[in-house]
């Protein structure tokens, strides 16, 4: 601060400086601080609400395989009814059960990063 009432502003990141500013002019406003890290020089990651991206991943889960199933059934019973072989009618199974573990697989890894 100088006398009479001035400062220096620096806009960070910007090539933007101002030279004795009148404090009267300024107008203060409240902000968040910034989360603390280990490391001063880097930005903090933002804070996440794990429980509530896990709610959300999971009702996706749930809502993708339904809709795979029924429309996985649909088609089943399409080839049941155009006389397809029941081995026609199998890799359409293992789809089922391949999603299903697939998407089990995601949601273990996403949580287990999200712990970190």
């Amino acid at each position: 601060m100088y006398g009479d009432g001035e400062v220096n502003l620096v806009r960070p990141g910007t090539n933007l400086e101002w030279f004795r500013v009148r404090t009267d002019t300024l107008t203060f406003v409240e902000r968040k601080p910034l989360a603390r890290t280990s490391n001063p020089f880097t930005t903090p990651e933002p804070a996440i609400d794990t429980a509530e991206v896990m709610e959300r991943i999971s009702t996706i889960q749930k809502e993708n395989l339904k809709r795979l199933d029924d429309d996985i059934d649909i088609l089943k019973a399409y080839l049941k009814t155009q006389g397809a072989p029941k081995a026609a009618v199998e890799p359409l199974e293992d789809l089922t059960v391949d999603q299903h573990k697939a998407w089990k697989k995601a949601v273990k890894k996403i949580e287990e990063l999200l712990e970190e």
